[in-house]
C-alpha cells in the first residue's frame, strides 16, 4: 500500500515469522488465531494478506473491528483500497461503486470495516471470517452494551468453519490479548539459529547487552546494544538478524489442549527486521 515503507509485490523474506501465522489462517483446525506482538512487525500487513487471500480464493463475509471508526475508514482509504486497487486480480473482483468507505463490496462478497466504539454496527450480518486489530485499544463494555469483542464473536456463531483472528500489543495482563493468548489450546514462539553456535534460541530482553558505564551517556550505551547468545555467548548483531529470521520456526513453548483450535502466537519487538537493537536500548533508557 502507499503507507508501506517497503512497497510493492509481498515478499515472505521480509518477515519469515509471518509466514506461520498466515498458514494458520488457512489450516483447517484452528479456528481462533492469536497474535501477541510488539509494535513494528508486519501484523497489519498479515491481516490486509488474508483479506486479499479471502477476496481472490474464498468469497466470504468478512468484518474488521479497529478500535476507532475514524482508524477504520483511514485504513479502508489508505492501505486497503491502495492494495486491491494495485493487485489485477483484487481489482477485477472490486465493485466500486457499490462500495462505501466502511462495506466494499466484491464478487460474491463483502467486506465490513467497524471501529469498537460503534456497538450498534457489530450486533447484525452473519460473517465468516473476523478480524480483530488493537483490541487492547477497544472501547470498553458498558452497561447497555456487551463489549465488542463478545459482540463481534456473536456474529460468526452460524458458520461451522469460522476463523477469528485477534492481535494486539499487549498492554497489562488483564487486557483482551494477554487473555485470549492465555486461554489458546497451544502457544508458540519464534526460533531462530544462533549464528556461532547453531542452537535454536528465542531473542529475549535479558539478553540484551550494553555498556553499563557511568561516564557513558544512555545514547552511547544503547549504540552500542548487541544481543548475546544465552548458549554460548555469542555476540549477535543487527547485521545477523535477517539470516536468523529467514532460518526460524515456531515451536510450541506451552501446551493446555491436545485439540488445536486455538493456536497463539508471541513476538517481542527483537524480532522485528525495522527495528535495531539499538533501537530498542533507547526506548527502554527513555523509559
Amino acid at each position: 500500500s502507499k503507507t508501506s515503507a517497503l512497497p510493492g509485490p509481498w515478499r515472505n523474506e521480509m518477515t519469515p515469522y509471518l509466514v506461520g501465522i498466515m498458514a494458520a489462517l488457512l489450516d483447517y483446525e484452528p479456528e481462533e488465531i492469536v497474535l501477541c506482538k510488539s509494535a513494528q512487525l508486519g501484523g497489519t500487513e498479515a491481516i490486509l494478506n488474508a483479506l486479499g487471500y479471502i477476496i481472490q480464493q474464498d468469497p466470504s463475509p468478512t468484518l474488521v473491528v479497529y478500535p476507532s471508526d475514524v482508524l477504520a475508514e483511514s485504513i479502508s482509504k489508505n492501505r486497503i483500497i491502495p492494495m486491491v486497487q494495485a493487485s489485477p486480480t483484487l481489482r477485477e473482483r472490486y465493485q466500486p461503486f457499490e462500495s462505501k468507505k466502511l462495506e466494499l463490496q466484491f464478487d460474491g462478497m463483502y467486506l465490513s470495516l467497524v471501529g469498537s466504539n460503534s456497538p450498534s454496527n457489530l450486533a447484525s450480518k452473519a460473517i465468516r471470517f473476523l478480524f480483530l486489530d488493537e483490541v487492547d485499544k477497544y472501547a470498553g463494555a458498558s452497561a447497555k452494551e456487551a463489549d465488542p469483542i463478545a459482540l463481534a464473536r456473536e456474529r460468526t456463531k452460524t458458520f461451522g468453519n469460522r476463523k477469528i483472528f485477534i492481535t494486539s500489543t499487549p498492554t497489562i495482563t488483564t487486557g483482551h490479548v494477554w487473555k485470549a493468548l492465555q486461554n489458546c489450546d497451544m502457544e508458540k514462539h519464534y526460533f531462530v539459529p544462533c549464528p556461532h553456535c547453531g542452537e535454536m534460541i528465542e531473542f529475549k530482553w535479558a539478553n540484551l547487552k550494553f555498556p553499563n558505564d557511568d561516564g557513558m551517556s544512555y545514547v552511547d550505551r544503547a549504540e552500542l546494544a548487541v544481543y548475546a547468545c544465552p548458549e554460548c555467548g555469542g555476540v549477535i548483531t543487527d547485521q545477523h538478524k535477517g539470516q536468523m529470521l529467514r532460518l526460524g520456526e515456531w515451536r510450541v513453548v506451552k501446551q493446555h489442549s491436545p485439540h488445536g483450535k486455538r493456536v497463539g502466537f508471541w513476538l517481542n519487538t527483537c524480532y522485528s527486521p525495522f527495528v535495531r537493537f539499538a533501537d530498542i536500548a533507547k526506548e527502554y533508557f527513555k523509559s
